[in-house]
């Protein structure tokens, strides 16, 4: 018998399966499966969600048989199967469910479209369908590793500490990870998104290979693959996503049609517009979420099982070296020197020079830059802080001073300063050229201007 282990690339729900059922009396009936997950050896499961039919038949008969396909060469299998148990709690159940919640919440259905239960069946036997092996689609069927960098041995990890182990700083540090992940494996579009000041929110921190940084864009916990990553710290890895989007989408309509749920609310994906593969990897340090790592592509069946394992481990070392680099910036503060005399008021920029509209909405801690958003929240306040001393004559000020600084409402316990200053700076550099943060030693920065400014303050 062909070993289940052996037949990994069939279980990624790149091509719907079918499941053949039979009732006592004799009559058949095939559903469309979306996915179907590998268990162990001798056990697939298999979601049970709407097949209320196929559901019945196993219970008068426990015999099934589910038709597979690999991706890689587009040859099919017939597993045959004996229903076992199902399962609506524990390690299988939860990992189904966070797959089918996270396609799920992209249209609205967090909580509607929902796993009821994993179907465990026993494989009796293996078989190949020889007269279905046909030529290899293009448009489906890839090389399983075109595109991919070096995998993942032993000397590709280790440059990867290496250069880890060299960025002097915390910004440093993020872009060397994303541009390892690229350079050394392949993966061309990622981002970081590090927990916000906003309970159970994530910000973005640093992205790779997008047309936009889209730094400073904000998923709530649940809220898509990243969302449901945070909210359950775990990894959740998605091939396929353009079919199993239209068929979160077809669920959708018939839940609107019967009131089942309310006006869908998409929410927008950072990053690529249509993404064919997701993985997110929970970025932990004793049981403490930093973040969440996330790498996707427009190919449909990019992540193989050994991305998702070496990434998962992988994901442990990066949340403790980005801790790491937390810990070194904040004890850079204590060493740095004390700014000198502040000096004469900065005569403005040249009238030449247009001058920026900035607001402040004091209620929404929220800053406009000529009526366009700029940032929100904790940084928002430390840049209207910055600004104002800086038009007083101020320009260059210390991490250690913001920290202490009651006014900005920084937590005495893990204030995350360092990360809300990354994310401050690459959002200026993005949205406001015109207004620059510039490290100019350790745990110091100098606030430069090439315009003149007008502060508004607003309720």
């Amino acid at each position: 018998m062909i070993a289940l282990e052996s037949l990994t690339s069939c279980f990624q729900g790149l091509i719907p399966a079918w499941l053949c059922t039979c009732s006592a009396d004799g009559v058949p009936n095939v559903a469309i499966l979306s996915h179907v997950d590998y268990v162990d050896s001798q056990h697939v499961a298999l979601s049970f969600q709407f097949f209320n039919k196929s559901k019945r038949n196993v219970a008068e008969n426990p015999k099934a048989l589910v038709r597979i396909c690999d991706p890689d060469t587009f040859q099919f299998y017939a597993l045959r199967l004996r229903f076992v148990r199902t399962e609506t709690e524990g390690p299988l159940f939860e990992s189904m469910r966070l797959r089918i919640e996270a396609i799920a919440s992209y249209s609205g259905l967090k909580g509607i479209f929902k796993l009821l239960g994993a179907d465990v069946y026993e494989v009796s036997s293996v078989e190949p369908i020889a007269h279905e092996v046909g030529r290899r689609l293009p448009s489906v069927a890839t090389e399983p590793r075109a595109g991919a960098g070096v995998p993942f041995t032993m000397k590709a990890l280790q440059e990867l500490s290496d250069r880890i182990h060299r960025a002097p700083t915390l910004d440093c540090l993020l872009e060397v990870i994303l541009e390892t992940l690229e350079s050394l494996f392949g993966f061309r579009h990622s981002m970081i998104l590090l927990a916000s000041d906003q309970p159970d929110r994530l910000q973005t921190i640093a992205s790779r290979g997008y047309p936009a940084g889209g730094v400073g864009s904000e998923v709530g916990f649940g809220e898509g693959i990243i969302g449901m990553v945070a909210e359950a710290r775990k990894p959740i890895r998605v091939s396929g996503l353009l079919r199993q989007f239209l068929y979160a989408d077809a669920v959708g309509r018939r839940a609107e049609e019967r009131g089942l749920c309310g006006e869908k609310a998409r929410i927008p994906l950072p990053g690529l517009p249509n993404p064919e593969s997701q993985l997110g990897i929970p970025l932990l340090v004793r049981d403490e979420l930093l973040g969440v790592l996330c790498i996707e592509a427009d190919r449909s069946y990019r992540f193989h099982e050994e991305d998702r394992t070496y990434l998962e481990v992988l994901g442990g070392y990066l949340a403790i070296a980005i801790q790491n680099a937390l810990l070194r910036e904040r004890a850079d503060d204590a060493e740095a020197q004390p700014l000198p005399p502040r000096p004469e008021p900065v005569p403005a920029t040249a009238a030449a020079t247009p001058r920026l509209a900035v607001e402040y909405y004091r209620g929404e801690e929220l800053i406009l830059v000529d009526g366009e958003y700029l940032v929100r929240g904790v940084p928002a306040k430390i840049l209207w802080k910055l600004l104002h001393e800086r038009s007083s004559g101020a320009a260059e000020f210390t991490n250690r001073r913001l920290r202490l600084d009651r006014s900005l409402g920084l937590p005495d316990y893990k204030d995350n300063l360092e990360s809300r200053l990354i994310l401050l700076r690459r959002r200026l550099e993005e949205r406001c050229p015109g207004i620059r943060l510039v490290q100019s030693g350790r745990g110091r920065f100098r606030l430069e201007l090439a315009s003149g400014l007008d502060l508004i303050e607003r309720p």
